[in-house]
């Protein structure tokens, strides 16, 4: 019997990751290009169908020649029907609009899926990592940026105007000056609480310009600089109540944190549970907090899950 494989890919601002995947989610001939995220959506569709292709190449001289489906998470906000693009941040110029179904499938003869990135993510956790077998799931996703992610009844909430779980967009009381990525003036917790918000809180709390970005500061606040370790705590704390608010309004049986963030130490996610914990409502006081299991796998199992999904009808 001739097995079947589908093809995932994980598009992001910077790079564009891709692996054959078998109906059990597990990952093969992984390959990857950087996102060309100045030339606008056609190349970068160009590059994701340049990923297929060499997929297909690599497979067929493993005997592998039964690849139905190409199941895409990427960045950006997909439209309700799965097929497009509409709204995205600079880090894609002219990702916004792109009709990345079609586009796709006209160019490798393939079924294709398309959804957010974090949506993906929290797929691929729900199926085969810190969220398997649960329902109910809530999901922060903290680097770059901080998205989010919400299962409801085993399917993705994606919301009327596809930004369901944008959680980076929740209010922050941390008195920063600074706005938000999204444009607007007042205090968001993306603002603060990425990687690069926590690193720009630091240096406008008086940090020390040298000090190269989020996984420095952390060695500092470890190494007992005073500063570093204030700003570490005072944001895992404003990031656990944001956590805590999140389980009270949506009920999950689990709250998932991944990103690159979501590999700090103690340091980070001591006060994080602490604060998670005092702002839950007593009957949610057994809802778990969890780190992701699948790391940057996770959005590749989801987008492989995704196409599955429709290959079975």
């Amino acid at each position: 019997m001739t097995t079947d494989y589908v093809i995932a890919i994980d598009l992001g601002g910077t790079k564009i990751a891709a692996a054959l995947a078998d109906r059990d989610g597990n990952l093969s001939l992984p390959c990857r290009t950087d996102t060309p995220a100045h030339e606008g959506g056609a190349a970068v569709v160009g590059a994701i169908n340049a990923l297929v292709g060499e997929i297909r190449s690599q497979a067929h001289k493993d005997g592998i020649d039964r690849i139905v489906g190409v199941g895409i998470g990427s960045a950006g906000v997909v439209d309700l029907a799965g097929q497009r693009i509409i709204a995205s941040t600079d880090a894609i110029r002219g990702w916004a609009g792109t009709e990345v179904v079609s586009l796709v499938e006209s160019a490798v003869n393939l079924p294709v899926t398309l959804e957010n990135d974090v949506n993906a993510h929290l797929r691929g956790e729900a199926w085969k990592g810190a969220g398997a077998g649960k329902n109910y799931v809530a999901m922060m996703a903290l680097g770059t940026g901080i998205g989010g992610a919400l299962m409801v009844n085993g399917e993705i909430l994606v919301g009327p105007h596809g930004t369901a779980g944008d959680f980076g967009h929740l209010p922050t009381l941390l008195p920063t000056k600074r706005a938000c990525t999204c444009g607007r003036g007042v205090p968001h917790l993306e603002t603060v609480a990425s990687g690069p918000g926590l690193y720009a809180w630091y240096l406008e709390n008086g940090g020390d310009p040298a000090v190269g970005g989020a996984r420095e500061l952390e060695k500092r606040a470890l190494s007992g600089d005073a500063l570093a370790a204030r700003i570490y705590t005072e944001v895992a704390a404003e990031t656990g109540r944001a956590l805590g608010s999140i389980v009270n309004t949506v009920d999950p049986e689990v709250m998932i944190v991944g990103g690159g963030l979501a590999n700090s130490t103690d340091i980070w996610w001591k006060p994080i549970r602490a604060a998670y914990q005092e702002q839950l409502v007593n009957i949610l006081r057994e809802v778990p907090l969890v780190k992701a299991t699948l790391g940057n796998a996770a959005a590749l199992v989801g987008a492989a899950k995704k196409i599955w999904n429709r290959v079975d009808g």
